[in-house]
C-alpha cells in the first residue's frame, strides 16, 4: 500500500470547500492531514477539533516551509491565493487550489509560469465537479453521441448571498468585496459552469458577451446578477446564468443541453434528470438524480501521484478565469468578446 500523502490546508475562506475538503481528507485512508492554517485561530481550531488534526497555526507560510508535506490546499479568499500557491509551488508541493485561482489573468500567469517551471500537479477547484456522478453521467451523454452534436443549453444558478462562516448570516463576507474577489453571484458560480462545458465539448470559448447587474443588493460593489452568452469553436451557444439574487432559501440549480439528436435536463427543484430521444421511449422521461455518493479524495490522489484522472490542471483553471474575466469586460463595454489566449499554448499537463 503507498504511503498517504502528507496534506495541509491553508486558509478556510471559502469554508464551503475548505471544512468538507478537511472531514474527507481526515476519513481517507490515502490521506495524512498533517494541519489546518487560518488568519482566524478560532477557525481553524475549530475545524481541527471536528476533523481530529492536531497541528493549527495562524501562520499561512509554516505548511508550505514544512519539507515533510507533499501537498497544501489553499482555501484562501482569491486575493491571496497567488502568493500562496506561487510559494508552495517553488517549494515542490503539489496544489489545490481555491476558485478561480485569482482575480486577474496577470496573477494567473504569474501562477502558471511558477507552476510550470516547477513541475508539480496544480488542481483548479472548480474542475473537482467533473468527477460527480451527474457530471459523469451528462459526460457519458454528450461523448457517446446519444444527444447528437450539442447545439445550445442553459446552465443557471439562483441563490443568495454567500454566509461568512456557518452559522452566520449571509452577508457575503469576503465574497463581495472587491479587493479580494473578481467578481460576485455571476463567477461566484459559473466558474464551474464553464469548466463543465468546456469539458463536456472538448472545445474552448471563441465568444462571450453578457449583463451584469445589481437587482437586489443595489448596494453591493460586485454585481448580483449575470447573465452571459457563450459561443465555443463549434458553434455551440449557451446562456449562463447565475445570482445572488434569488430568495432566501431557495437556491435551485438547472441545467439544459440540447443537441440534435436528443436532449437532458436537470433541475435542483424537483431532483429530476429529464431526457429526450435517449431511452429509446417516445417524449420526454424522467429519472431520479445519480447518486452523489463518492470517493472525493481518490481523483484528487490520483493526481497528485501523477495518474490519470477527470481533474483539470494549471491549463484549465487559466483558461476558465479567462472566460470569466471576457464576460465583465463584455458586460462593461456591451459588446461580444473573444477570451484572451493562454500563454505558451495548452502544454502538457502539470504532474
Amino acid at each position: 500500500m503507498s504511503t498517504p500523502i502528507r496534506f495541509a490546508i491553508i486558509g478556510l475562506d471559502h469554508w464551503y470547500t475548505a471544512i468538507e475538503l478537511a472531514k474527507e481528507c481526515a476519513a481517507h485512508p490515502g490521506i495524512d492531514l498533517v494541519g489546518i492554517a487560518d488568519l482566524d485561530e478560532a477557525h481553524a481550531r475549530q475545524i481541527a477539533g471536528e476533523t481530529g488534526v492536531e497541528r493549527v497555526t495562524t501562520d499561512l507560510q509554516e505548511f508550505i516551509n514544512d519539507p515533510e508535506i507533499d501537498a497544501i490546499a489553499s482555501m484562501v479568499s482569491v486575493d491571496l491565493n497567488p502568493d500562496i500557491v506561487i510559494a508552495a509551488a517553488k517549494a515542490g508541493k503539489h496544489i489545490l487550489s481555491v476558485k478561480p485561482l485569482a482575480r486577474t489573468l496577470e496573477e494567473a500567469t504569474g501562477i502558471l509560469n511558477a507552476v510550470r517551471e516547477a513541475g508539480v500537479t496544480f488542481i483548479p477547484a472548480e474542475t473537482r465537479l467533473r468527477d460527480s456522478a451527474l457530471n459523469q453521467y451528462l459526460h457519458d451523454l454528450v461523448t457517446s453521441g446519444k444527444l447528437g452534436t450539442l447545439v445550445s443549453g442553459n446552465l443557471i444558478v439562483s441563490g443568495g448571498l454567500p454566509t461568512p462562516w456557518p452559522g452566520e448570516e449571509p452577508t457575503g463576507g469576503w465574497w463581495v468585496d472587491p479587493q479580494r474577489a473578481p467578481g460576485g453571484g455571476w463567477i461566484d458560480h459559473s466558474i464551474y459552469q464553464i469548466d463543465l462545458l468546456r469539458w463536456l465539448l472538448g472545445e474552448e470559448v471563441v465568444s462571450v458577451s453578457g449583463h451584469a447587474a445589481n437587482l437586489v443588493h443595489k448596494d453591493l460593489d460586485v454585481e448580483d446578477y449575470g447573465h452571459a452568452v457563450i459561443e465555443f469553436a463549434g458553434g455551440a451557444t449557451f446562456g449562463v446564468e447565475d445570482t445572488w439574487s434569488g430568495p432566501k432559501g431557495a437556491w435551485r440549480n438547472e441545467l439544459s443541453l440540447i443537441g440534435t439528436e436528443g436532449a437532458v435536463s436537470v433541475d435542483t427543484a424537483t431532483g429530476k434528470v429529464s431526457t429526450f430521444g435517449v431511452s429509446g421511449e417516445p417524449g420526454w422521461t424522467h429519472e431520479e438524480y445519480p447518486s452523489a455518493a463518492r470517493d472525493a479524495i481518490a481523483p484528487l490522489i490520483a493526481a497528485i501521484r501523477g495518474e490519470e484522472t477527470v481533474l483539470g490542471t494549471i491549463e484549465d483553471g487559466w483558461i476558465n478565469l479567462a472566460v470569466c474575466r471576457a464576460f465583465y469586460d463584455a458586460a462593461e463595454s456591451k459588446r461580444a468578446v473573444t477570451p484572451e489566449a493562454l500563454p505558451g499554448g495548452s502544454g502538457e499537463k502539470s504532474r
